[in-house]
């Protein structure tokens, strides 16, 4: 096929991680909370079958979580994260829909009334 959409191609750098990633909720400029999502697989979405455990929101997560927000717009994301066997952690996607049925699960974050507030903010301003 000759079309110039027939020959485009996405390569990746495969990265050598822990079995697992790391979802981050953004609202506005704030991290909220974060999972962690593991699988045998290397999809690691909970739509896909990942277990989800809780995950300590550090700043060293929160940090490119929020720079990852901020150069996608903004609003209320889902950031997801991985971590290099060296530690250094590498922002994979940006979800300007978020889903948090896992994370909801794994953490006592109440991110549904988390959200509604966010949003009633925004709205007053």
């Amino acid at each position: 096929m000759r079309a110039p959409q027939h020959s485009v191609f996405y390569v990746q750098e495969l990265i050598d991680k822990p079995g697992r990633d790391i979802r981050v909720i953004v609202l506005g400029d704030q991290a909220v909370a974060a999972v962690h999502r593991g699988s045998e697989h290397w999809i690691t979405n909970t739509a896909r079958g990942a277990a989800t455990e809780r995950c300590e929101l550090t700043p060293e997560l929160a940090k490119p979580a929020l720079r990852a927000a901020e150069a996608a717009g903004g609003g209320m994301p889902a950031v997801d994260l991985i971590e290099r066997s060296t530690g250094e952690v590498l922002v994979t996607e940006v979800n300007h829909t978020m889903e948090f049925h896992g994370l909801a699960s794994a953490t006592e974050v109440d991110i549904a009334g988390l959200t509604v507030s966010h949003v009633q903010e925004v709205l007053s301003r």
